[in-house]
């Protein structure tokens, strides 16, 4: 009698010889990735009443180290910038003069303790026909690394939204998020830009959550009214939190909410569509990175000779108070 079933040694012999199959195709790869150039960094912005702040950067490679000290060596303080004919003033981290802090912090991202040392230099508009204004053009011109760059941002009208207040979310009793009611003008490529900022409560504060040192743009800060021109529409934002925050407010199941007990400051800006185009992309393709499965994405730069924006804002301000 013939058994059908195989032996022990015919199936150890076939698992030698795909061992042997499967070894023989493996190849070690070595991959020199090409250096690419360094490109010529801008990321300015004027705000309505405030004057302009300008900084310059090198792009950095991909596995290019990451710290602090890295980061700050980026940007560059050997640059010629102008804006309008007239020549910005370059200001450095180690050397800000009075009154100028939070320009400095809302332009980095970070506060100027959390700099410590480092030196960053920015280039900024002391003169007085260089103070943001309503209905006014600003070209941005900058020298840097052998290279032009240029841009032309508008500031439009303000806009100010109808009312903004504060709802809690879902059935949590403790964190919300901003409502706003915007009457939008009737001409189609309105832009606007939100951000926020917890301040300090008058008197003893309702809870332990740190108050903030500048304005910071929550997720989907950017908006435009294609859907929406000429109509009044109500919009939800989250709380925006300062880049790579390790406060555990930004942290915990509380991050990106308000909390009842904060006090915040909500700031509408209305733009124009060339920055809306950079932060929407800007976002979609921080979104999306490390994604196998995401479309591929260019961020849209409105400098012309360089990569990043220069954006014009003109902001109005309110105050909401989330106290029970």
């Amino acid at each position: 009698m013939i058994s059908k079933t195989p032996s022990i040694a015919l199936i150890a012999g076939l698992a030698f010889f795909l061992l042997l199959l499967f070894a023989s195709c493996e190849r070690e790869v070595e991959l020199e990735l090409p250096e690419a150039e360094a490109q010529l960094v801008v990321e300015g912005r004027i705000e309505l009443g405030s004057p302009p702040i300008v900084l310059l950067s090198r792009s950095r490679g991909f596995f290019e180290p990451t710290s602090l000290e890295d980061f700050a060596a980026s940007y560059i303080d050997d640059a010629e910038v102008s804006i309008n004919g007239i020549p910005l003033a370059r200001i450095c981290s180690d050397e800000l003069p009075p009154g100028l802090s939070g320009l400095f912090e809302e332009a980095t991202g970070f506060a100027i303790e959390q700099l410590g040392n480092l030196r960053i230099c920015a280039y900024v508009g002391t003169h007085p026909d260089l103070q943001g204004t309503e209905n006014t053009t600003y070209h941005l011109k900058v020298e840097a690394m052998d290279r032009f760059a240029e841009s032309i941002a508008h500031l439009p009208r303000a806009h100010p939204p109808d009312s903004v207040w504060f709802r809690l979310w879902a059935n949590s009793p403790d964190f919300g998020l901003a409502f706003v009611k915007i009457s939008d003008p009737d001409t189609a490529g309105n832009a606007y830009r939100v951000f926020t900022r917890r301040i300090a409560r008058p008197g003893p504060s309702l809870n332990s959550n740190p108050i903030d040192n500048s304005f910071y743009p929550p997720l989907g800060a950017a908006f435009i009214d294609d859907f929406f021109n000429g109509e009044t529409v109500e919009l939800i934002f989250l709380r925006g939190q300062p880049p790579n925050s390790s406060r555990p407010t930004d942290q915990n199941e509380g991050a990106r909410f308000f909390e009842i007990g904060d006090l915040f400051v909500f700031k509408l800006c209305s733009t124009t569509r060339p920055v809306y185009n950079f932060f929407n992309t800007y976002e979609a393709q921080i979104g999306s990175t490390g994604s196998p499965f995401a479309a591929p994405n260019n961020v849209e730069s409105n400098v012309e000779g360089a990569l990043g924006v220069w954006a014009a804002y003109a902001c109005t301000c309110d105050t909401v108070d989330t106290a029970p």
